[in-house]
């Protein structure tokens, strides 16, 4: 059966009884190529419609507008035409926002449209047909907005349907080729986005982005300007987004410092932010005099401060923006001040109060309707837990520890602020433990299980993510701004294959998916970056070895075979970061093998050196491709394989011999997988390893219980509690009856002392006065608590961070040999378990623990 505007309808509950258009969401608007009566003839047979836009209309509107000629043009090859006159074309485009378009409010006056469901709301849009609207015209297709964004997401979002990615420019993404576009007859609504301001962070760009606007892109301006930010902006509005950190490092020019470049961006409606270190909108790096680096307290230069801050606020006060409030170093560094943790938090408090007062001289006397932003962010976040009271109306922007696991959310009183709560959140970052700026390796299913809870936890107000230079985090961009726009976490299989699918085509969908899938796996165990940390055993480096040596060859592979338009795309999405993660593997592990074979004399060493010195000539020739021959030259100088100095990407310490006696290149685990007994998990050298998705059982208690989620943790299949915000169990005798429960049957061979260790993925309590806590009990023998929470920049949360695991571990008595039950209970929600491993006393060093001890072929 044809599809209509309303097939795959995602239903508002409070809409289920009206039987009326139905409110969706924007991914599900949709063209056909075929007419029927009722239907738009967007473009149909050669011919285009026209597109009407009132000269009154917001500038966005008219960029927007704009845009979507040209999308038009890049899918048919037919070019709508701009018309003045609302009604000399048969077939029109009408594109308006509701109060500021005479003929959208028109058609409403005359019951032509309904705009009952968008009216006064937030970024929201209709799209309907209509026929015979206006005298002259025949049919319509009419593009209402309930403000200026809201119209512009309208245009943006019937682009994407017929097959204008966003990425169609940055990733180089080639529009789909239609004939006819042709919109069925039916009204679609969209509500306002699940969180209210949602954007990036251009940041660290010292190696990718300045350089590239600089020399490349924009070398008029030697920076990061205004033609690089106007391409960020339609960007953003391609995502449905609308908020923007600027690029703030020495190596650029502060984005206040090209005049237009906040005209532009009120041009395109995006507004606009400062990160965490930048209070009231002021770049302090580029901005603040360094002879004068010193001063920059308030404590001893409060004046100085005040109308430095209160310069920018009488500049840029006119425009759309966030307030970040409060005060750090000039630049990422501590709160510049002395005193007891009380006097800093009454000097802090002291400083909101000033800042808002020039909000009220500048913008607003009514401060609480100003958005303004308090982030708690690294030393911060000990002042806020001293008791810093932040005005009610201040969003408060939570962040996680830079490596993608949030430090805390909002607790119940929290929730109810009237300025509600945020997340800053990293898929790139410059610092400790240690760097990751090259790939973008943080996988989509860890972005939904910690965006989710803040979801849960109702932090709706703002989310901003750091992109660093954008490229090559293009797929995580996205998913962090469909989350926030959408406001459901989408499963990482299914959003890689409806990623691929819009972006690549149906045929090439779910290959794409599947190389992506295993690139996220094999590298959230350890990314590129941190190579250096993990210490594999042998056999753990010829599986990794193996296993992506397989991903290099299927990319490869697919690459030798895709379509041509879609080869820059392809190269930039897909295979440069695979690539570039397998050989960094070969590199680092292969360099390790020969030094290992050359200590023993072992001419074996020769081959793992040559190997090693070839991967890394390969990501050199790689990077060079990108930089040089990648679309024409587009992106010269946008790709660095050595950014922040990583340790990795020097050449890599190999060692040969010339003479010696071959040995063993690999030698055994210390764990075989063969287990005594078929059917269950069995003991094998003094160990017992199980995959928590393995469970014999799964018991729900008050509604809440494990889930899958796919994508998660080492294994790829770690479960957490859904619903997130289940209670914590604070009488913890009644664990048994109240706790949902995981059990996991075995047979053992030894009885006495064991320890259980249960591999987590590593996050932080949800809030303080909660904990990151399991309970872990065999049989029915006293449990034992074990909680995963680490101090961030404490040794063992860095260790965390590197593995990618957080290990509580528990000792439990085994009375006798035979069959037994491990039983793993919920504490706490939001803790994640991908392993548990059981020691009889065995050992055993690896880094991701004994392989699993189960026979092939069991039903798990």
């Amino acid at each position: 059966m044809r599809s209509t505007f309303f097939s795959k309808l995602r239903v508002w509950p409070c809409l289920l009884a009206l039987l009326k258009p139905v409110l969706i969401s924007a991914t599900e608007l949709h063209v056909e190529e075929t007419f029927q009566p009722g239907d738009f003839k967007l473009v149909f047979e050669k011919t285009p419609a026209s597109v009407f836009v009132d000269s009154h209309d917001f500038a966005v509107v008219q960029i927007a507008a704009t845009n979507f000629i040209a999308d038009v043009e890049r899918v048919t090859g037919e070019k709508p035409k701009l018309i003045a006159n609302q009604g000399n074309a048969e077939n029109t485009v009408f594109i308006g926002t509701l109060g500021h378009s005479r003929v959208i409010d028109q058609l409403v006056a005359d019951k032509k449209i309904s705009v009952a469901e968008i009216r006064g709301q937030w970024e929201s849009f209709l799209v309907t047909t209509v026929a015979d609207p206006l005298p002259g015209v025949k049919s319509a297709l009419v593009i209402a907005g309930s403000d200026r964004r809201g119209t512009a997401f309208g245009v943006f979002a019937l682009s994407e349907a017929i097959g204008v990615s966003p990425w169609y420019w940055w990733a180089d993404v080639p529009p789909q080729r239609h004939e006819n576009l042709v919109v069925p007859a039916g009204s679609f609504a969209q509500r306002p986005p699940a969180v209210k301001y949602r954007g990036i962070f251009i940041n660290d760009e010292d190696y990718g982005m300045k350089p590239w606007a600089a020399k490349t892109f924009e070398p008029e301006a030697g920076f990061i300007g205004p033609k690089t930010y106007a391409k960020i902006f339609e960007l953003l509005l391609r995502l449905r987004a609308n908020y923007l950190w600027p690029a703030m490092h020495d190596c650029s020019k502060p984005f206040n410092a090209f005049p237009e470049n906040r005209v532009i961006a009120d041009d395109y409606a995006i507004v606009m932010g400062s990160s965490h270190c930048e209070p009231m909108l002021r770049n302090n790096v580029g901005e603040w005099p360094k002879s004068e680096a010193a001063e920059w307290n308030y404590q001893n230069n409060p004046e100085a401060v005040k109308n430095y801050w209160e310069e920018r606020v009488r500049e840029n006060g006119k425009f759309e923006n966030v307030y970040t409030l409060g005060m750090r170093g000039v630049h990422d560094g501590a709160l510049p001040a002395k005193g007891t943790r009380a006097e800093k938090v009454t000097l802090v408090e002291k400083i909101f109060a000033d800042q808002r007062e020039l909000l009220l001289k500048w913008i607003n006397p009514a401060v609480t309707n100003i958005p303004q932003a308090f982030v708690p962010y690294k030393e911060v976040l000990q002042i806020y837990r001293d008791g810093l009271r932040v005005p009610e109306d201040v969003t408060l922007v939570w962040v996680d520890d830079n490596h993608g696991y949030i430090r805390e959310l909002p607790t119940p009183e929290e929730q109810k602020r009237t300025g509600g709560s945020g997340v800053y959140y990293h898929v790139s970052y410059w610092g400790a433990p240690e760097n990751y700026l090259w790939l973008c390796t943080i996988p989509p299913a860890l972005i939904g299980e910690e965006m989710g809870k803040a979801l849960d936890y109702d932090a709706r107000a703002l989310w901003v993510l750091n992109v660093g230079d954008l490229k090559p985090a293009e797929i995580d961009t996205d998913y962090f701004l469909r989350l926030a726009r959408e406001g459901r976490v989408v499963s990482q299989p299914m959003f890689l294959r409806q990623w691929a699918q819009r972006n690549f085509g149906t045929e090439l969908a779910k290959p794409i998916a599947e190389i992506l899938g295993e690139y996220y796996l094999l590298n959230n165990a350890v990314k590129p970056e941190h190579l250096l940390s993990a210490k594999f055993n042998e056999a753990e480096v010829a599986e990794r070895l193996e296993r992506f040596g397989v991903l290099l060859a299927k990319t490869d592979s697919l690459a030798g075979i895709i379509p041509e338009k879609f080869r820059d795309a392809f190269f930039e999405l897909v295979a440069y970061p695979v690539r570039g993660a397998a050989l960094a593997n070969e590199k680092i592990l292969c360099a390790e093998q020969s030094r290992r074979l050359a200590a023993k004399n072992d001419p074996a060493a020769n081959p793992f050196a040559e190997r090693a010195e070839k991967a890394h000539a390969r990501i050199q020739a790689e990077t060079r491709f990108y930089n040089t021959e990648l679309a024409g030259g587009k992106w010269r100088n946008m790709m660095s394989e050595a950014p922040g100095k990583m340790r990795v990407a020097r050449a890599p310490d190999v060692a040969r011999v010339t003479n010696g006696v071959p040995a063993s290149v690999f030698e055994k685990s210390p764990v075989e997988v063969s287990p005594k007994k078929s059917g269950a998990f069995a003991e094998v050298n003094r160990f017992i390893s199980m995959e928590a998705s393995h469970f014999s059982r799964n018991l729900e208690r008050s509604g809440a219980s494990w889930r899958v989620v796919e994508g998660l943790g080492r294994t790829g299949h770690a479960l957490t509690i859904f619903p997130a915000t289940t209670p914590s169990i604070t009488n913890l005798t009644n664990l048994n009856a109240s706790a949902p429960v995981l059990e996991y049957d075995f047979t053992c061979d030894a009885k006495g002392a064991m320890t259980a260790t249960v591999y987590c993925v590593p996050v932080h309590r949800l809030y303080p006065g909660r904990g990151a806590r399991l309970g872990v009990g065999v049989d029915d023998a006293t449990l034992q608590i074990v909680d995963i929470e680490s101090e961030e920049y404490s040794k063992t949360w860095a260790t965390n961070v590197f593995r990618a695991a957080a290990l509580g571990v528990a000792t439990n008595q085994i009375a006798a040999a035979g069959k037994h039950t491990l039983k793993l209970w919920m504490v706490d929600p939001g803790v994640p378990v991908d392993k548990i491993v059981l020691n009889f006393g065995g050992e055993d060093y690896s880094y991701f623990g004994p392989p699993e001890t189960r026979g092939k072929g069991d039903a798990f």
